[in-house]
């Protein structure tokens, strides 16, 4: 994150998206919206739980994607991170065994290992993600507390669980009286549009569901959003502890974004550039890596999971491509143990086009 503004670098590792994708123009208009709107009370507090309008906006959006829910369920955040943090703090206690699929979100790894939980690592088998049927065996043996599960172009590796795994799973984790973390940040970057949540199966018992606009709009904002179904009132007052409400200004901002309906013109235009910027890295990376490099293929978003041959030794990669001006995010920190092979994953959005092909180029070199 400090390297993700440092001057002259070309910026592989973080997984942001790109100043140039932001819908500076929209969200200015939004700001103006907002303040006409609002005038001072955009400046004042307002309910912990959020933006009433905004968490009932965000509520038909999800309902339009087949997750019943109304606004008086939703609860903003500041980012997906403390909705995060809110659903673990909730549900887990220290010794607790945290079930996560692997590779899994650094940063998730970070407050799971702070929150002294102990992690049932379920290995990715594919782009698909892991195995139902592998996944079932280890939780009905190990009973974790909850289990974590990015649903949809998963950070780092892009897997995307099908929707007829998500309504199984849920169904394992319902009769197994375990709560599902479903972390949906990504959803909106699908080329063709946001599948079904793992929410959309769910009666509220099982499933509790975070995301933010951070990576599709703007992670300025630091919009969030938290449906922890039958957990909520334990979420709310946490949430009110920790930080008495979010950004009046941010939520009024996005609130006004989307009453504008700007979203879906912009997420348009994201997912086109994505589409772009992804096959120009794919074939980067095919000239000028070694034989034996494997890319991931995502459904969509800004990033890819790159698996390089055994004998490639990252941490010179990192030496010699950080001394040529670029920086990648290595593998290994989205595992809690080892990792089975040597990893990358690369930002496609935050560097120029010419940048992003001649940082390939010289990364692939440091590799070879």
């Amino acid at each position: 994150m400090r390297q993700a503004d440092e001057p002259g670098l070309v910026n592989l590792a973080a997984g942001v998206p790109s100043t140039e994708s932001l819908p500076t123009v929209e969200l200015r208009a939004a700001f103006e919206k907002a303040y006409a709107d609002d005038g001072a009370k955009l400046f004042a507090y307002h309910h912990p739980s959020g933006d009433h309008r905004l968490r009932q906006l965000f509520a038909e959006r999800l309902s339009r994607r087949g997750a019943k829910v109304d606004g008086t369920q939703v609860l903003t955040t500041t980012g997906c991170q403390q909705a995060l943090q809110l659903m673990l703090s909730v549900l887990v206690q220290p010794g607790d065994i945290v079930a996560c699929q692997t590779p899994a979100y650094y940063a998730l790894l970070e407050l799971i290992a702070a929150r002294g939980a102990r992690i049932l690592p379920l290995p990715e088998r594919s782009d698909a993600g892991f195995d139902v049927a592998e996944v079932t065996e280890l939780l009905e043996f190990r009973r974790p507390k909850c289990l974590f599960v990015c649903t949809t172009l998963s950070n780092p590796s892009g897997s995307t669980m099908p929707e007829s795994a998500r309504e199984q799973l849920v169904a394992v984790c319902r009769r197994l009286g375990m709560r599902i973390i479903e972390d949906d940040i990504y959803a909106e970057l699908v080329d063709g549009g946001a599948p079904k949540p793992m929410l959309a199966f769910d009666d509220g018992t099982t499933v509790s569901y975070v995301t933010s606009f951070s990576k599709s709009v703007s992670p300025g904002l630091r919009a969030g959003f938290c449906v922890p179904g039958s957990l909520f009132e334990q979420a709310a007052t946490l949430k009110c502890q920790q930080d008495m409400h979010g950004s009046v200004l941010s939520e009024g901002t996005l609130r006004a974004f989307m009453e504008m309906d700007a979203v879906e013109p912009h997420l348009a235009r994201v997912r086109a550039t994505n589409q772009r910027r992804r096959a120009l890295a794919r074939e980067a990376i095919t000239r000028s890596f070694p034989d034996g490099t494997r890319i991931a293929d995502p459904l969509g978003g800004y990033m890819l999971w790159v698996r390089l041959p055994d004998s490639a030794d990252l941490a010179q990669v990192k030496v010699r491509a950080r001394g040529k001006g670029v920086v990648f995010c290595a593998g290994d920190v989205f595992f809690p143990a080892q990792a089975p092979g040597k990893f990358m994953r690369l930002n496609c959005a935050k560097a120029s086009e010419s940048e992003l092909v001649r940082g390939l180029e010289i990364l692939g070199a440091a590799v070879k």
